[in-house]
């Protein structure tokens, strides 16, 4: 599976739960500066909460082998939206995540920003790659609260028929992570790597 994410330039680095994961080959970054075109991306599949329910979507593939996200503050998706170019030039199917699931990650910001349901966007890939048949515990390897993130919507996994969520030996790598001072400066790229 291959994960084309538009990063928004003003996303704070310590903060953003995809930038950990930039070095992976299944991850192509699309950063947002100025006015310019964003992309070509290729996925046939666009993450986007105004989309139509992934669950219903899902059937109408063989097989999904690439999906675009936006990963940015609410306000700005649809202009950056509008900026994106495809490679068939016809833009992909919005789908969303469906109803039900729970973000675990822990939100400070303007009352009302974020529509209801709204998942880190590490969180809704992880999901998405899941419902497609792609379950990918290396996804949520870096994500410090990506064991809390499946603990919470086990349930939900199982009623949407993924039965990895109870299996542990699935979970790898996904454990919580010590965090200290020195991995805030790192993540914020003021210690030299």
């Amino acid at each position: 599976m291959i994960y084309e994410i538009i990063i928004d330039h003003d996303e704070t680095p310590n903060k953003c739960t995809i930038t950990p994961l930039a070095d992976r080959k299944d991850f192509k970054l699309f950063p947002v500066f100025g006015e310019g075109g964003i992309g070509p991306l290729s996925a046939p599949l666009l993450l986007h909460h105004e989309g139509e329910c992934l669950t219903k979507v899902r059937s109408s593939f063989d097989s999904v082998d690439a999906i675009a996200c936006v990963d940015c503050v609410w306000r700005k998706l649809p202009r950056i939206i509008r900026k994106i170019r495809w490679t068939n030039e016809t833009e992909p199917i919005r789908v969303k995540i469906p109803e039900g699931f729970k973000t675990v990650y822990p939100r400070v910001g303007l009352p009302n920003s974020d529509p209801d349901g709204g998942l880190a966007t590490i969180e809704a890939i992880f999901v998405a790659s899941a419902l497609l048949g792609h379950w990918d515990a290396t996804l949520l390897s870096k994500y410090y609260f990506g064991r809390k993130f499946v603990e919470v919507n086990a349930q939900r996994f199982l009623e949407l028929g993924i039965k990895q969520v109870t299996n542990l030996e699935c979970l790898p790598g996904i454990a919580p992570k010590a965090r200290d001072s020195y991995s805030r400066r790192l993540n914020r790229g003021r210690v030299p790597k």
